[in-house]
């Protein structure tokens, strides 16, 4: 290990977003999104700089509410970059090249995550916008993407089927509260080169947070 980088995190008692909404399941979850120091937009804000760091942005690759960390405060930090990777080239024949194989969870994971039939995945930052999207989903329903399935099986046709990680019905149910559902469901656009970049999720997050705070005086 002495001749390996390491990333050493501090300790935060409240643990992961995960495990901090199982503990607290009166937590108001809308304001988790919505309110100006929110947890999810403390996320977002952490992956736009991973995104947009100079000169090689980084994707981190493994988005999930257990690798959120709640800090003593409340807000929220990105931990587990095990799979974190540094794009060399977004557009070039090589990609990037990736120190760890494996990917995260299935129910996170984007549709070209699945459909890759190379022999190494490559993370790309599009694949974190979807996973982001099923975190902010995550945080404000307390219920993980396609929790009405119970095997990766059915997950992974559900997502080639172009299903959103809420299911048809609950997606329906869910159009025009707010709009937080309007861009989850941009962040699950299939195809990757249409999907919304971090950039334009923090700053429709922070319109939300301000149109939130209006509506309360």
């Amino acid at each position: 290990m002495a001749d390996r980088p390491s990333l050493v995190l501090p300790w935060f008692s409240n643990g992961s977003a995960s495990e901090y909404l199982r503990r607290n399941p009166g937590a108001n979850r809308l304001r988790l999104v919505t309110d100006h120091s929110s947890q999810i937009l403390d996320v977002a804000e952490g992956l736009k700089y991973l995104h947009t760091c100079k000169p090689k942005p980084i994707v981190h690759g493994d988005m999930k509410g257990n690798n959120i960390l709640i800090t003593d405060d409340g807000r929220a930090t990105l931990s587990d970059f095990g799979l974190s990777q540094v794009i060399e080239d977004l557009v070039g024949p090589t990609g990037i090249t990736p120190s760890c194989t494996e990917a995260g969870p299935i129910r996170w994971q984007s549709p070209e995550f699945l459909m890759d039939t190379s022999e190494i995945f490559r993370p790309q930052l599009p694949g974190d916008v979807w996973s982001f999207g099923c975190t902010a989903y995550e945080l404000l329903t307390g219920k993980v993407p396609y929790h009405f399935r119970h095997r990766d099986a059915t997950v992974i046709h559900d997502i080639q089927a172009r299903i959103p990680p809420p299911g048809v019905e609950e997606n329906d149910r869910h159009r025009g509260d707010g709009g937080i559902w309007d861009l989850m469901n941009d962040c699950w656009t299939i195809s990757p080169t249409e999907r919304i970049q971090m950039t334009e999720v923090v700053s429709r997050l922070k319109a939300l947070c301000s149109s939130s705070v209006d509506s309360s005086f």
